[in-house]
C-alpha cells in the first residue's frame, strides 16, 4: 500500500521535473543550449537552485532525458506507419514531427548533444527493429536499421542547419530514396 506522503512526494518530484524540462524548452527557443545555465532553468521553473540537484546533475542530463523522450515519441509515431504504408509517408511525418519541434530538435542535432542524440537515436530504432523483427532485406537488418537510422538523423541535422531552403516534402522525399527506399525496397 503506498502512504500519503509517499504519494505526495512522487507527485511534487513529477511536477518539479517537468517544470524544469519546460523551462529547458522554453529556454532552447530563445537562446542556444551552451548558453543555459543552471539557474536559468532554476529561475524560469520557479524552483530552487538546490532543488534542481536533487532531480538532475547537469543541465546535458535534463537535455537527454528530453532527447530521449523526443526519440522514443517520434519513433512510435513513424513506425507503425512504415510498416503499414508507402515509406514515403512514414518519413513525410517524421520530417513534419521534427520541423514543428525544429528549434528542440536544432538544438538537439546540431549542438553539443549531437552525438548522445544520434547514439540514442540509433540504440532505440534497433530496439524497435529487434521488436518487429520478421523484415527481410537483402542486408543484416540490425545493419540496415544502423545505417538508415544514422543516415536519417545525419540528413535531419544537415537539414536543420537549411530549413529555409527545403521544405518538409523535399526533405522528406531526399531521406525516403536516400536512405529508407534502398533498405527496405518499395511496398
Amino acid at each position: 500500500m503506498t502512504s500519503p506522503n509517499s504519494t505526495a512526494a512522487e507527485t511534487r518530484k513529477l511536477r518539479t521535473r517537468t517544470a524544469l524540462r519546460s523551462a529547458m524548452l522554453e529556454l532552447l527557443a530563445e537562446k542556444p543550449f551552451d548558453q543555459i545555465l543552471i539557474t536559468d532553468l532554476t529561475n524560469r521553473a520557479h524552483v530552487g537552485y538546490a532543488t534542481f540537484f536533487r532531480h538532475y546533475q547537469t543541465t546535458e542530463e535534463v537535455l537527454n532525458e528530453i532527447a530521449g523522450d523526443e526519440i522514443r515519441e517520434l519513433l512510435e509515431m513513424s513506425i507503425p506507419v512504415l510498416k503499414q504504408y508507402d515509406s514515403s509517408v512514414s518519413t513525410r511525418e517524421l520530417c513534419q514531427y521534427v520541423f514543428d519541434r525544429r528549434s528542440l530538435w536544432r538544438t538537439l542535432l546540431t549542438g553539443g548533444a549531437a552525438h548522445s542524440v544520434r547514439a540514442e537515436f540509433i540504440r532505440q530504432a534497433r530496439e524497435w527493429s529487434r521488436m518487429a523483427g520478421g523484415m527481410e532485406t537483402e542486408v543484416p537488418v540490425d545493419l540496415g536499421t544502423v545505417c538508415a537510422a544514422g543516415s536519417t538523423i545525419d540528413a535531419l541535422a544537415w537539414w536543420l542547419e537549411r530549413t529555409d531552403s527545403y521544405t518538409v516534402d523535399e526533405i522528406a522525399a531526399f531521406i525516403d530514396q536516400l536512405i529508407i527506399t534502398p533498405f527496405i525496397g518499395d511496398k
